[in-house]
């Protein structure tokens, strides 16, 4: 990376509000001293939706869950956490 590439750090404080607009444009910009860089201005990550698919009826108020919502303990996974407690640790 060449000096021409790297923003001086008393530089970037005299014009943060122009390389935040630079950087918010897609720019990446590369803060540092003496050419080198030390760090980075960047845009943010553009945020995507979750999709809440099956769920999507259970936030309305009021929805109450029924027994067939609930999960209980997988007895293989449970017997198999058993077995490799009593290798660790023989009771």
């Amino acid at each position: 990376m060449s000096m021409t590439n790297v923003v001086s750090i008393s530089e970037a404080k005299a014009n943060l509000s122009k390389l935040v607009k630079r950087a918010h444009a897609g720019e990446v910009i590369y803060l540092g001293a003496y050419g080198h860089a030390e760090a980075v201005l960047a845009p943010v990550p553009a945020r995507h939706r979750i999709a809440v698919g099956v769920w999507k009826e259970r936030r309305r108020p009021g929805f109450a869950y029924g027994a067939d919502d609930i999960v209980g303990p997988d007895a293989d996974i449970s017997e198999a956490m058993e077995q490799s407690i009593d290798e660790v640790v023989p009771r």
